[in-house]
Formats: C-alpha cells, sequence, structure tokens
C-alpha cells in the first residue's frame, strides 16, 4: 500500500495528461478541434497544433512513470500546462482549474524528483548503474 501511495501523483498527472488533454486533441474530438481553430498556433491549421500538443501531453503522460524520463515528463508538463493556463485566460476563455492543478502536479513532481536507483545513496555518488 506504501509504494502505491508513493505514486499517486503520478497517476494524477498522468490522467490529467492523457485522460483530459491527449485522447481529445488525438482523436479529433469537437471541443479540441474548435479550441485549436481559435488558438491558430503558429499560424498552422488546427490539426498541426493539436496533433503535437496532444502527443506532447502523451508523452508526458507515459513518461511520468519511468526514471529517466520522470524530470523530462514533469518539464514538459509544465510547458503545456503553462500554455493551456496563457490561451485559457488570454484567448479561449473558460476554466484554466485542470490545467493549473496539472501544472502544480508536474512542479512538484519535477521537484521532488526521484532515486535514480532506488538506493537510499542515490546522489551521494554511491550508485552503480
Amino acid at each position: 500500500m506504501k509504494k502505491f501511495v508513493k505514486y499517486i501523483p503520478h497517476i494524477a498527472f498522468a490522467a490529467l495528461m492523457i485522460g483530459f488533454g491527449a485522447i481529445g486533441k488525438l482523436t479529433g474530438a469537437a471541443p479540441a478541434v474548435a479550441m485549436f481553430e481559435a488558438i491558430a498556433l503558429f499560424d498552422q491549421p488546427e490539426n498541426v497544433g493539436r496533433i503535437l500538443v496532444g502527443l506532447g501531453q502523451l508523452a508526458a503522460g507515459i513518461g511520468i512513470f519511468f526514471a529517466a524520463t520522470r524530470k523530462s515528463a514533469a518539464v514538459l508538463g509544465m510547458a503545456l500546462m503553462a500554455g493551456a493556463i496563457y490561451f485559457h485566460l488570454t484567448l479561449i476563455g473558460g476554466s484554466p482549474v485542470l490545467a493549473i492543478i496539472t501544472f502544480i502536479l508536474s512542479a512538484y513532481l519535477l521537484l521532488k524528483g526521484g532515486k535514480c536507483c532506488g538506493k537510499s545513496t542515490c546522489g551521494t555518488g554511491t550508485c552503480s548503474a
């Protein structure tokens, strides 16, 4: 049970990134299409930005579970959610609450870090690859 509790932030982050983000964007759900038509990211057709953001969210949601990619996934999540918060507040409207929660989870997972090898001496130089 203790191990499961340790991964609750990871699971929540992945659920938000994949469940509330990537799936709708990658499947072309009507709200996602409308949102990216309004944003017109880099003056590209809506499907370019929508698919790139969806793939980024999918990569972050999966990458958060692996020690080697955890920090990169958290940084990617923070960048994507910073963009989401910005666009919600300035252009598309709607509530940025889920984006803010996901941003906070990203920051927590980035700052929390993780042990490189699962040993308590990791980071002291005694951890061998």
